[in-house]
């Protein structure tokens, strides 16, 4: 069986072997400059070394190549925002949801079951927290939405974001002028899925972002949310 050059060119860049990693590249793209997954590869390389514009370039050519290639999207989103394009950032994070939207559809993404999985992971994970804190959420429910919507990618948020905190946060929500608008959490169960290879990482992620979200909430920054036992 012939070996995929993907394979040595990313064990090159995990080893931190730039030089080798570019060496690959150059070659494979030489004899194969219709393959995406290398100019995306090759994107990823210039991440390494701090490059935006070489990234951008490749990832161009990545999406040229393949205009549903959703990751090299998103990585164009990424770029562009690095770069300061937030019109381009846009673009492509829009195409990034309708992509990855209709790839959900394809895999059933979102069983009850899996559903189950994550509210029950997301339970659990609130029923640990120490007082005061588990009283302060007991007005904030944690709801489980697809994917960020639309609108709010149009307004620069991330499709591929694992969740959202929205509304007052505990400071405002028990101030006497607070504005009213209700506070909530909200785990993006199709990102969580698609980015998460089993259970166990499933579990481990919901972790980490309700958690991270719940910091928002609290006025935390990340220092003291693991000062906090909250991590």
């Amino acid at each position: 069986m012939k070996e995929n050059p993907l394979d040595a060119i990313y064990l090159s860049l995990e080893e931190g072997d730039l030089e080798q990693a570019k060496t690959l590249l150059n070659a494979a793209t030489a004899a194969s400059p219709q393959d995406p997954d290398l100019w995306y590869a090759f994107a990823e390389l210039d991440a390494e070394s701090d490059d935006a514009p070489a990234a951008l370039e490749h990832l161009k050519k990545a999406v040229a190549i393949d205009p549903k290639f959703s990751d090299a999207h998103h990585a164009l989103g990424r770029v562009y925002e690095e770069l300061g394009d937030r019109a381009q950032m846009i673009v492509h994070d829009l195409q990034v949801l309708a992509l990855d939207e209709a790839v959900d559809e394809e895999a059933g993404l979102g069983s009850p079951e899996e559903l189950e999985l994550l509210a029950g992971e997301a339970e659990w994970v609130l029923s640990q927290l120490p007082e005061p804190f588990k009283g302060r959420i007991a007005n904030v429910p944690v709801v489980l939405e697809a994917r960020p919507p639309k609108a709010l990618v149009q307004e620069g948020f991330d499709p591929r974001a694992l969740g959202l905190f929205e509304g007052e946060n505990d400071h405002e929500t028990h101030a006497a002028a607070g504005s009213g608008y209700p506070s909530r959490i909200v785990l993006f169960y199709a990102n969580l899925l698609a980015q998460c290879l089993d259970e166990d990482e499933l579990k481990e992620e919901v972790k980490i972002t309700l958690l991270h979200e719940l910091g928002h909430y609290f006025g935390l920054n990340e220092e003291q949310v693991a000062e906090l036992g909250l991590e």
